[in-house]
């Protein structure tokens, strides 16, 4: 095996290439490496896990910068929900033909409408919580699993 980690360097040595290894270095497969820099470049940083094996972890961030990824994952799962109750192109539709629709028709474009706005108000709401929360609190934010969604679910 020519592929090492060493944690007290946190770096990857090849024995190919290194004349000599550190004394804490441990073998890595290529699978592993490659594993560990795909989610390196995915934003993710490579440190010594507890037991010095090397671990790709999300880095630190702050509670702001946290905040701000968290009320852009709410925009994106909005977004995606408001996607599977009617893609851009059938909502289009809806507003161009709701003026002229009539019974069953307008009363499927009036549910699709009513859904697509819950969901939106769900999101409101939900980035008015986020902006409120604690450090903490946001740690624990579970966008996708969120409660508050159910409400803007039903097409």
């Amino acid at each position: 095996m020519s592929l090492h980690y060493s944690p007290a360097r946190n770096a990857f040595f090849d024995e190919r290439v290194h004349a000599t290894l550190p004394d804490d270095a441990r073998p890595v497969s290529a699978d592993e490496h490659a594993r560990l820099l795909a989610a390196q470049s995915a934003g993710k940083v490579i440190t010594p896990g507890d037991d010095g094996a090397p671990t790709a972890r999300r880095p630190a961030e702050s509670g702001e910068q946290l905040r701000a990824r968290l009320i852009t994952a709410t925009k994106r799962e909005a977004a995606r929900r408001i996607e599977a109750v009617a893609p851009l192109w059938r909502q289009l539709n809806d507003w161009r033909d709701l003026p002229f629709a009539q019974g069953d028709r307008r009363a499927a474009i009036e549910r699709r409408v009513a859904a697509i706005d819950a969901i939106r108000a769900a999101s409101n709401q939900l980035e008015q919580r986020l902006a409120g929360m604690t450090a903490r609190q946001l740690a624990k934010a579970d966008i996708a699993d969120d409660t508050h969604w159910t409400q803007g679910t039903a097409a």
